[in-house]
Order: C-alpha cells, then sequence, then structure tokens
C-alpha cells in the first residue's frame, strides 16, 4: 500500500500511531519510520520500516536515511516524540531538509543548556546549578535556605524530578540521588527509546563536545519557582512563532514528586493573562532558536511574572494532540508534518469551540496489577474523548521513587467548564485497578 504525495521520515514514534498515521495517509502522505524495535502496529501502519538503533550508531543512521532520500525522495523528516528530536535535526540537516539548528534541539533537550539559554535571553529564571554529588547539593541547599528542585539532566513527564529542602541531611539526598540514578538506568535497560540519553555526534554535525553531558552523573538543581503550572504548543515557522491557546496544569498536591494529575483547556486564566503567558513563551522558542516544527513549553505563574519551566521541540504528548483537535480543529500532527515539508504554517488567533479536562489515573500502590474495571462502560459515553491505559492486567506497577509512570488518563469534552468537570468526576471514578502487593519488586 503506498500512498502518492509528500514522503516523510519519521525518527521514533511512540504508543498507538494508527490515529495521526491513518489521517496522514488519507491526505496522501507516504510514511517511513526508523526505529528501535518497532511494533507490530508501525509496521502496519507506514510504508517502509527499518529496525534501527539511531542512538547508537549515529553515522549508519544519516547513511541509512540518505539512502531512503536517494530512492525515494524525502520531503521531510521529523520526530513526535522527545527521544528522536536530535536525530531528527541531525539527519535534516544532513540532507539538507527543512528542520530545526542541531543546537536548537539539544537545547531543547538538555535543561542545563535550556536554563543557561533562556538567562542569557534576559528571561526570568530561577538559580540553577550543574551537579553531581550529594555534598554538592546539600552545600547548594544550605547556601539557598530554600526549597530547590532535583532534575535529571534530560527526560520528559517529570520522570525522576524531585523536591528537596535545607533540612534534608547529606545521606538522604545521596539517597534521593541514588533513587534517581537507578531509576534512569532501569529505565535504560527496559525500554528500547531512551529519554533521557545524551550522546556524542561525530565531529562536523553541529553539536559540539562541550554541549553533551551524562544522563546518569549530571543532573540540573534550580530554584522552587511556586505557582499555577501552565502549557503552550505552538508551531515555530523561522522566526513566525504561533502558540495555539494554554492548557491548565495541576500538580499533585503534598508530594516531594512531581508527577501531573490534570489538564484542562481553555484556562481559567481569561485572555489577558493567557496572552502574557503566549508572549514569553514566544520569546523563550526564539531564544532557543527552534526554526521547524511543534513545540510544547510548561510554565509557572505567580505575582512575579510567567517562568519558563521547559521547552521541548516537538508536539506536546498524551492529551495534547486531542485537546488540540477538539478545542481548537487543529492537527497537531499534520501541521508538525507541513512544517517538516517547508510549509509556512500560521494560525493568528484560534479561537476554543469546547472545553476539555483530563485526569491521569495514577498508581495507588505498587504491586501486580491484576484487573482494570468499567473500561467498556465508561469508553461507550460520548463524552469521552479519550480513554488510555499505558499498563495491562499483569503488568508491575510501581510508585515514587521507584516508579513515575502513570496508568493512564481519561480525558472529556463538554459545553462550559462546568460540564466538563462533572464528566470526568463521574466517570473517572467507574475505572477501578485491581493491584495485588508484592513482598519484592524489581524496577522495571
Amino acid at each position: 500500500m503506498v500512498a502518492e504525495g509528500p514522503h516523510l521520515l519519521l525518527i521514533h514514534t511512540a504508543g498507538d500511531p494508527h490515529p495521526y498515521t491513518d489521517r496522514l495517509r488519507q491526505r496522501g502522505y507516504r510514511l517511513s519510520l526508523i526505529k528501535k524495535r518497532p511494533s507490530t502496529a508501525d509496521r502496519v501502519c507506514f510504508d517502509q520500516v527499518v529496525d534501527f538503533d539511531y542512538q547508537e550508531n549515529l553515522h549508519h543512521a544519516l547513511d541509512l536515511a540518505a539512502g531512503l532520500h536517494r530512492d525515494h525522495s524525502l520531503s521531510g523528516v521529523l520526530s513526535f516524540s522527545e527521544s528522536g528530536v536530535i536525530a531528527a535535526s541531525l539527519v535534516a540537516r544532513h540532507l539538507d531538509l527543512p528542520g530545526n539548528p542541531p543546537r536548537a534541539a539539544l537545547r531543547a533537550r538538555n535543561k542545563y543548556l535550556m536554563r543557561q539559554t533562556l538567562q542569557q535571553a534576559g528571561l526570568p529564571t530561577p538559580p540553577f546549578h550543574l551537579v553531581r554529588t550529594a555534598s554538592q547539593i546539600h552545600a547548594l541547599l544550605r547556601e539557598a535556605g530554600q526549597p530547590m528542585v532535583l532534575k535529571p539532566i534530560s527526560g520528559s513527564s517529570s520522570y525522576g524530578v524531585t523536591r528537596l529542602t535545607p533540612e534534608h541531611s547529606e545521606a538522604q539526598i545521596a539517597s534521593r540521588l541514588d533513587d534517581v540514578s537507578t531509576y534512569i538506568r532501569e529505565y535504560r535497560q527496559h525500554n528500547p527509546q531512551y529519554p533521557f540519553e545524551f550522546w556524542l555526534p561525530p565531529q562536523g554535525l553541529g553539536i559540539p563536545a562541550e554541549d553533551v553531558f551524562s544522563p546518569e552523573e549530571d543532573f540540573l538543581l534550580e530554584g522552587f519557582i511556586p505557582g499555577q503550572q501552565f502549557s503552550v504548543d505552538g508551531l515555530a515557522c523561522g522566526d513566525q512563532i504561533t502558540c495555539l491557546g494554554v492548557i491548565e496544569i495541576e500538580r499533585i498536591r503534598d508530594s516531594a514528586y512531581f508527577m501531573e494529575y490534570e489538564e484542562w483547556m481553555p484556562t481559567r486564566l481569561g485572555p489577558e493573562r493567557e496572552h502574557e503567558i503566549q508572549q514569553v513563551v514566544t520569546q523563550a522558542v526564539r531564544a532557543i532558536g527552534l526554526e521547524r516544527s511543534c513545540f510544547h513549553c510548561e510554565v509557572k505563574v505567580n505575582p512575579e511574572g510567567v517562568f519558563v519551566l521547559e521547552i521541548a521541540a516537538r508536539r506536546g504528548a498524551d492529551n495534547i494532540s486531542d485537546f488540540l483537535q477538539q478545542v481548537l480543529g487543529i492537527d497537531i500532527y499534520e501541521e508538525g508534518v507541513r512544517l517538516a515539508c517547508g510549509e509556512t504554517r500560521f494560525y493568528p488567533d484560534p479561537r476554543p469551540r469546547c472545553c476539555m479536562k483530563m485526569r491521569y489515573f495514577l498508581p495507588p500502590a505498587s504491586g501486580k496489577l491484576e484487573a482494570i474495571e468499567g473500561i467498556e462502560m465508561v469508553s461507550r459515553d460520548p463524552r469521552v474523548s479519550e480513554l488510555e491505559f499505558e499498563v495491562a492486567p499483569g503488568d508491575q506497577v510501581l510508585t515514587p521513587p521507584e516508579g513515575y509512570e502513570f496508568l493512564g488518563y481519561l480525558s472529556v469534552r463538554g459545553a462550559t467548564p462546568e460540564e466538563a468537570e462533572a464528566a470526568l468526576e463521574e466517570l473517572y471514578s467507574r475505572i477501578q485497578f485491581h493491584i495485588a502487593p508484592a513482598l519484592v519488586l524489581q524496577a522495571r
């Protein structure tokens, strides 16, 4: 089954690709994929699939992409997944196709380089430090005299992010640091793509050695920013930055870990405050240097201003694409593809047409998942937009600090925020997870 039209190369894909690949193929795109250990769904959804670990041998990945380009001319290269954005930028540069500059892609993956870049651009930035040892962290906490946040130098979804205070002893900090390092190592062993990785590309590919750090040894310690959290997805097209609305985020309260719990769109802020957020995000995206991709930016807002937490050179994960489709009528996957093909994309003022709310399912305890109840009943409800699960019966589930993953999420829509809220409260409670405690748990 070969579609006529532009030929796209994707570097890695996560989850079930059917929803967006089906739409793209219907629009005439031909799709190829380079991925380590592609799934059965990948092989069905893509016209051509190359099973290769691009993170281990970048030179050969460039050769593979060049071969695809030579045999079936490529129109663009992109990645919708965190672990593929740097490789996609390098491949695009190698083939002289549209894309982000490699160093900009790296700044969107390395939290320390990102902090440096935003500070140099004059944007509000908390104190931050590159750290390796518990003694360093302990001394910096005592000097700051207030809580700080320890993060892996890369990664996504708040995996491994923890809050520390000056009251923590050096031994307690060492234990936390060891927990995060162990989690990263275990994650690397058990997942085909490694979202914490930074590898050193060969010379001449646009990324100098001083910009590359070890995700298992280097960590970012930064000042804790109080306030409400929000995210903004959008499009970088040369100097033209489009912000596609603002999403409000609620994280678990009274916890040392920063796992998300709920999101809703539109926010409760009002147009003026949302516009202020979008202005700061636009400045940050330009500072990072993104030129041709989707982006996902998270910020915190408090009386002192808007603080950028992170920027990713990809579309937002989980429910974000569905939120944008339902609320604004924008297909973020197609927008990313059209940007990768060199098209000009710009939405001056998209208007919301409904309200959405989402809540993650978080493991109540560590153990073995035995069953999930209520799936069929909830999925039939017309108010449900998405019901997704990351686990299945038989899987081991872990709570922090051994694990940071979600069980899944439920996303619903309503004509008003009140309708969406009521629907979520009603339907969320109908999904029940049965978890058998385990005496000994091994991290995944």
